[in-house]
């Protein structure tokens, strides 16, 4: 009964000393990297001070975010009954997932994350393009 239980951890064991490896040239690829944007930064400014550029840190987009944003956005013109904007809709989703509605930076994205669904949904069939007070609205095909 061990030796199956063994194996299974030896190779997981192999598996992350495997990734542990590949991480650690990535890191040292990275410092490299950094080493020469600051040669070149000191090249054009021999006064810059490098060590005083804050690291920027980037959220990693949840796994359900993508695919969500599709199907809210099919519900979301299903309970209107009405052609919507692609902006009105990411404004919905905005409100209805409780986020920073006052957020321009949020705002732009999620604009740009419905207009990517819409536009996805509209080459499957299931969305179409109407005029609504000569802007684009969207609403479900049929």
């Amino acid at each position: 009964m061990t030796d199956p239980i063994l194996a299974a951890l030896v190779i997981r064991r192999a598996d992350l000393t495997g990734a542990i490896h590949k991480t650690q040239g990535e890191l040292q690829q990275m410092h490299a990297d950094l080493a020469s944007l600051d040669a070149v930064i000191r090249q054009i400014d021999p006064d810059y001070k490098v060590d005083t550029i804050r690291p920027r840190y980037r959220r990693a987009p949840q796994a359900g975010e993508f695919g969500s944003i599709s199907r809210t956005v099919l519900d979301h013109l299903r309970r209107a009954g009405k052609p919507l904007s692609a902006k009105d809709l990411a404004g919905r989703i905005v409100a209805e997932r409780g986020l920073n509605t006052g957020d321009p930076k949020l705002r732009r994205q999620m604009n740009k994350r419905v207009d990517m669904a819409l536009r996805y949904q509209r080459t499957n069939g299931m969305v179409s393009e109407k005029q609504i007070d000569g802007a684009v609205g969207w609403t479900i095909a049929g």
